[in-house]
């Protein structure tokens, strides 16, 4: 930084010898006094520091001034003298570069910073998109565990109510079985009725069509037989024929019937006709009646007295006895006539 510049001048001031005649009364003080100095320093543009009154030892009669002499000196503040050129401009490089290196710095850093700050957003955004999908999954499970708690209690009422009804049946089971021990055979069917092997068998005597068989069983606490067995099939052809009724005009109803849906026999409790239990005679079933009618029912009989196999389908709206079959109780309805 640059000094002031400060001047300093030096002005002396002498007489002429042609001053007037009042002038020379006064040599002997003139001549006393030396020629009278003026100093002054100032600043450019300030006041003056020192300054002696110009007319102090002037004599008021010379109108003719002499010229001020004197130097003047330009001294820096300080007294070091002037700054080289050189100095000032290294100064200046020195001071570009650092600025230039201040600016290539914050460029850099704020590329990094603008860098890291996208970073930051995407990966707030990604957060985001997983607290949401945490959130959905949440609401699901909640949903899912509340579903499951809900079908855990349906499953468990009705675990209970299954369990209510199992004590039932064990108990029901159990009055039946004493009184089984308590009944012998004869007591074990109704009047009319005949025992075997667990089941209670009616053979009627008058006719009925097919269909009002199996109502005339059911109102005598039955069905229309269903038979399940080789050993069943040989104790109803024996009867059919001790009793009878193995001519084709007697020949009783079974409760077998394909009614519903050609050639898919199917038993009065609906279930299907098993291929390794079935007894048809030679030529049956046919499905052609007497006078060439459809024929959907099954009658047993006709050629019983000499083979095993003696079912034949026969037209259900014609008129034929029966054969009903219940479980065995010691209490039975009276069977119909």
């Amino acid at each position: 930084m640059m000094s002031g510049e400060i001047i300093y001048s030096d002005v002396t001031f002498t007489r002429h010898q042609n001053q007037d005649t009042r002038a020379e009364s006064e040599v002997s003080n003139a001549e006393r006094e030396e020629d009278v100095t003026y100093s002054e320093v100032r600043r450019p543009g300030g006041r003056a520091s020192e300054q002696e009154d110009p007319g102090e030892g002037r004599d008021p009669g010379n109108s003719d001034p002499t010229p001020p002499v004197g130097s003047k000196a330009t001294i820096p503040e300080g007294g070091s003298g002037s700054v080289p050129v050189a100095t000032l401009v290294c100064l200046c490089v020195l001071l570009l570069g650092l600025a230039i290196t201040l600016g290539v710095l914050y460029g850099s850093n704020m590329t990094s910073l603008q860098a890291e700050e996208a970073r930051f957003a995407q990966m707030k955004e990604n957060l985001t998109g997983k607290l949401h999908e945490l959130q959905d999954n949440y609401k699901r499970l909640q949903n899912e565990t509340h579903n499951i708690t809900v079908q855990r209690e349906l499953l468990s009422s009705e675990l209970q109510e299954c369990n209510a009804n199992l004590t039932r049946v064990k108990d029901l089971l159990a009055t039946i079985q004493g009184n089984q021990k308590r009944c012998n055979t004869s007591q074990l069917c109704s009047p009319g009725w005949e025992f075997y092997n667990g089941s209670c068998y009616y053979f009627s005597k008058n006719k009925l069509t097919w269909e009002q068989s199996q109502y005339a069983c059911i109102h005598d606490g039955g069905h229309l037989v269903i038979i399940e067995s080789q050993q069943e099939q040989e104790f109803l052809k024996q009867r059919v024929v001790t009793l009878g009724i193995d001519p084709y005009e007697h020949s009783p109803w079974i409760g077998l019937t394909d009614e519903k849906q050609e050639n898919v026999w199917v038993w009065m409790d609906n279930t299907t006709l098993n291929e390794n239990l079935k007894y048809w005679d030679y030529g049956e079933p046919n499905n052609h009646g007497p006078i060439g009618e459809v024929e959907n029912c099954v009658r047993i009989g006709q050629t019983c007295h000499n083979k095993l196999n003696c079912w034949f389908d026969f037209p259900c709206a014609d008129p034929s006895k029966r054969i009903c079959e219940s479980r065995a109780v010691c209490e039975s309805r009276a069977a119909t006539p």
